[in-house]
């Protein structure tokens, strides 16, 4: 926004000794705002109609709206509206000098106050700021070093990873062709125990047949001979039966004729 005159002012112009008139004409923009001894004039836009007026307030009380093209008089000072292309032209005349300012006289110093603690504040903020990028990059660092340090223990992690993983994949391979060999000797000395053992099975059912053979056969001349034999055993015993009766019988007779003879003997006829 261009403005016509300094912030703070007090206009004295076309006068006579008689009589003397002051006034003021600046060009200003919609939202625009000045301070005039204690009113305050702002510049706005009607939507309903797209109308310029000055909308004119005392200790925030609205106290009217000028529209563009006509004036009108708030406290002894007469304040005219025109517009030019998006421009609104605002003069002020009066009879008495007045003071016309684009920020509030009396907020000055508790503006300045304001600001300075507002100031003071975002140095204090900056010098905390500046403490936390300070410390954020220096932990940046840091967090770069570890990454490299973690990236660089990584490719020697894989690398070490990869050799071993190698390593363990040639010594499986080598543990699995020799337990395939294992497995295939296991097997053939398996058919072999089984052949060996169906021979044995057809060795074994031969020698069955062949024992239950003899055995019958054994059995057989066992039988034989123990008939033989009792034959002879019987044939044997007859004739011992025989003797045995002989013999008593020729004892009896001896015994018979001694007595006879001993008894002739005594008592002789």
């Amino acid at each position: 926004m261009k403005r016509f005159l300094s912030p703070i002012f007090i206009i004295i112009l076309l006068g006579t000794l008689a009589s003397a008139t002051y006034s003021w004409t600046g060009k200003l923009n919609v939202g625009d705002q000045i301070y005039v001894n204690d009113l305050t004039i702002q510049i706005d836009k009607n939507k309903a109609d797209n109308r310029t007026a000055a909308v004119i307030y005392k200790d925030g009380q609205l106290l009217g709206l000028i529209y563009a093209g006509s004036s009108k008089t708030f406290e002894g000072l007469e304040i005219s509206v025109s517009e030019f292309n998006d421009y609104a032209i605002l003069s002020i005349s009066s009879d008495e000098p007045f003071t016309i300012s684009f920020n509030a006289v009396k907020d000055y110093s508790a503006e300045i106050s304001r600001l300075k603690e507002e100031n003071a504040k975002l140095k204090q903020e900056n010098e905390q700021l500046k403490k936390q990028v300070e410390n954020l990059e220096n932990e940046n660092k840091q967090l770069k070093r570890r990454v490299s340090d973690l990236e660089k223990q990584l490719k020697e992690a894989k690398a070490q990873d990869v050799s071993k993983l190698q390593a363990r994949i040639n010594n499986l391979t080598k543990e699995n062709r020799e337990l395939k060999a294992q497995i295939a000797n296991q097997t053939n000395l398996i058919n072999q125990l089984k052949a060996k053992a169906q021979f044995l099975e057809q060795q074994n059912n031969e020698y069955r047949t062949l024992i239950t053979k003899l055995l019958e056969e054994q059995a057989q001349k066992s039988e034989k001979s123990y008939i033989e034999k009792a034959k002879k055993e019987r044939l044997i015993g007859s004739i011992i039966i025989k003797t045995l009766i002989f013999a008593g019988l020729i004892v009896g007779l001896a015994g018979f004729l001694l007595y006879r003879g001993k008894k002739s003997w005594e008592y002789p006829l």
